[in-house]
């Protein structure tokens, strides 16, 4: 049955712009297979108590929903229960991988600027 609060709730949900895109848990085969596909892939190295981490986190999520980015893979590491994949990629907490064709074209850690932020997504593409 069709009620004013059943149109209100579609309404509201017609509103929200849908999510381009959301960072995944690092599994390495479904990296793998990203990274393989040839297509741009970042992945975030991250600890919830590392202050770098936060404000990468905070300009990725305002930056990976923006039409220029459409179609990376975004990945997120965590760096106190995926010590192993940390030890992997040879890499401290706070840190940006881009992949593009395959293989790895860019890395940065520790920076705290979005246009050092940017930069990784830009070398993805």
């Amino acid at each position: 049955m069709f009620t004013r609060r059943s149109a209100i709730i579609m309404l509201a949900a017609a509103t929200v712009p849908a999510r381009a895109a959301e960072f995944q848990p690092y599994d390495p085969g479904a990296v793998g297979k990203a990274v393989a596909s040839g297509g741009p892939v970042v992945v975030h190295v991250y600890a919830p108590w590392c202050l770098q981490c936060h404000v990468q986190a905070s300009y990725l999520d305002g930056l990976k929903d923006d039409p220029a980015f459409r179609g990376v893979a975004f990945f997120r590491v965590d760096y106190d229960h995926q010590k192993e994949v940390v030890a992997k990629l040879d890499c401290p907490r706070s840190t940006l991988i881009a992949y593009k064709g395959g293989k790895e074209v860019a890395r940065m850690s520790w920076g705290v600027t979005r246009d050092s932020v940017v930069e990784i997504l830009k070398a993805a593409l």
